[in-house]
């Protein structure tokens, strides 16, 4: 109870608000206002409600918005009453993290901790609070803010979304889209999946990392710093990314720099980490691929400096990313790299579940392939398609088979939305598939033939699914997630492959191509028809524009990277 009090102490004299978050008080009856409220759970996902409050002035009126709009979403709230400041709320969501109120201060478009309790916070017309939980490392205490803002409403923080590799985006993606920017990144084969907050969108290539705009694609930063394969992950208003030199780099969000970077690999001859980081509060999850056909390893870092809390070797990891769910780690093992024939792997591969504290095995189970895709949670088991063609469900706390399904699949990570999970399959050179699975039992519910190989990965975007082809005219798809109907497609001018995944923030789709650029592929409005500057937008199958081709297609066959692991 004292450290749960000491907080509180902490967080009432860490910030105060100024005029522009809570305002002058009101006068008593004044009439009703609406307000915003974000819950951010800290691991990715986070949820916007709105409520409307007769009395701003009453007592504990906010706190009782807060508590409706959190029973509204199934969303638990642990609370603690004191005498002098009402209400603390201790736990959000059965997350372990410490909870912060804030409040969104519109002069300076920042989120402020707010200096008083929220019995006694008094709301007015229009203003957004947000309830975090992870808003203070846990043995210093400092301060966090969440990502997910007013302006910025529905980032996409991590690959696969959540630290439960769900898939799911916070935004729906657009029914009929149009090229809103094209941004040549300088490189070609962006083989990473693009981040997206705070009206920036995050790319990693083998030469650099960049930060776009989000609204025009302009650069706003790049640094040399951080390259290679590995996905960014958006924490902390910083960076999280590995890097081909084989090194895990924290940057800062606003101007890329660098904030710390830990040597985890000490040579590298092309790949290096692969595997695309996982903030789970305090620490930063990461594999590592080791291009020599010696063991990998599962690493936990500190957060705040990037010190390594425990490393637990295992078969290589290559672009399986850590789910992380009540205290525990799923990853995909690759196996040992055959130095031989570079694009094969040994055994041992599988899915590996270790403590996220200590990093202690708690089960392996061995698949029939490599495990190259990034596993996620579906309530009580853990989903994890391997090379081998099958989708594995396992128990979560034994390991021990649930079902398993074979549909092709390959290195492609799935979407679990409600009892429904979406897998992408095929080789590469060869057709691909993707399927929708009962969850319960890995029965097909419906397939959907593109026009080439699915390894990138999917995502669920309020209602439809959303991934790429990686072959020679790499397309952008979009299916109705209930029936897999077609809902459009867009390939990107001059063609080429795609591995990097489509991501969904805010309303637009953000997608890399092999070409070396980055589409922003947005909403069309009543005054605008669904043509891009580059590529051809097919709406339900039927072509409907096509924008000018500019320059010469030219492919690289690079082996590995193209093929995938």
């Amino acid at each position: 109870m004292r450290l749960r009090t000491g907080l509180f102490a902490l967080a009432v004299g860490f910030a105060v608000l100024v005029t522009a978050v809570l305002g002058a008080l009101p006068a008593a009856g004044s009439p009703a206002v609406t307000v915003v409220i974000l819950f951010d759970l800290g691991d990715g996902s986070y949820v916007w409600a709105t409520e409307t409050i007769a009395d701003p002035t009453a007592v504990n009126a906010t706190w009782l918005a807060v508590k409706s709009a959190a029973s509204a979403n199934g969303l638990a709230l642990v609370t603690t009453w004191y005498p002098d400041n009402g209400v603390f709320i201790n736990g959000l969501g059965g997350r372990p993290a410490y909870v912060g109120v804030f409040g969104w201060n519109t002069t300076s478009h920042l989120w402020q901790l707010a200096n008083v309790g929220i019995s006694k916070m008094v709301s007015h017309e229009g203003d957004a609070i947000a309830v975090y939980s992870g808003a203070f490392e846990s043995t210093s205490f400092a301060l966090r803010t969440p990502m997910p803002t007013p302006d910025h409403p529905q980032p996409a923080l991590e690959f696969r979304g959540d630290l439960s590799n769900s898939g799911v985006a916070g935004s729906a993606a657009p029914d009929r889209i149009r090229v809103s920017w094209d941004r040549d990144a300088g490189k070609r084969e962006i083989e990473s999946t693009p981040a997206v907050s705070s009206g920036k969108v995050f790319v990693t290539t083998m030469s650099w990392t960049l930060a776009l705009d989000a609204a025009n694609g302009h650069v706003l930063w790049n640094t040399s710093k951080a390259k290679g394969f590995s996905s960014p992950a958006v924490f902390n208003n910083s960076v999280y990314v590995g890097t081909s030199s084989g090194t895990v780099v924290r940057l800062n969000v606003t101007d890329g720099g660098l904030l710390w970077e830990t040597r985890l690999l000490a040579r590298t001859s092309f790949s290096g980490i692969t595997s695309s980081p996982k903030v789970a509060y305090d620490r930063v999850f990461v594999g590592t691929f080791n291009e020599t056909g010696g063991p990998g390893e599962v690493v936990a870092l500190w957060e705040g400096n990037g010190s390594v809390a425990w490393r637990h070797p295992t078969g290589s990891i290559h672009y399986s990313s850590p789910a992380y769910a009540d205290g525990a780690l799923y990853v995909g093992i690759m196996g040992l790299y055959n130095t031989t024939s570079q694009v094969s792997f040994n055994p041992p591969y599988g899915v590996l579940s270790l403590d996220g504290v200590t990093g202690k095995e708690r089960w392996f189970f061995p698949t029939g392939g490599s495990v190259a895709a990034s596993p996620a949670v579906s309530g009580p088991n853990v989903i994890a398609p391997a090379k081998d063609g099958t989708v594995y469900s396992l128990n979560r706390s034994t390991g021990a088979l649930a079902w398993k399904a074979s549909v092709d699949a390959g290195i492609s990570s799935p979407s679990v939305f409600a009892n429904t999970i979406f897998v992408g399959g095929g080789a590469f050179g060869g057709p691909g598939r993707v399927v929708a699975l009962n969850a319960s039992d890995g029965s097909v519910k419906w397939s959907f033939t593109p026009n080439g190989p699915v390894q990138s990965s999917i995502t669920y975007a309020g209602g439809r699914i959303v991934f790429a082809t990686n072959e020679d005219h790499g397309t952008v798809y979009a299916l109705d997630a209930a029936t897999g109907g077609l809902a459009w497609s867009f390939e990107p001018s001059p063609s080429d492959y795609i591995l990097g995944s489509p991501v969904v923030a805010d309303g637009v789709v953000y997608a890399p191509s092999d070409n070396g650029h980055v589409y922003a592929l947005g909403p069309v409005s009543s005054d605008q028809n669904p043509l891009g500057s580059v590529g051809v937008v097919l709406i339900g199958g039927a072509i409907v524009g096509a924008g000018v081709l500019v320059g010469v297609v030219w492919i690289v066959v690079r082996r590995r990277s193209r093929r995938g692991p």
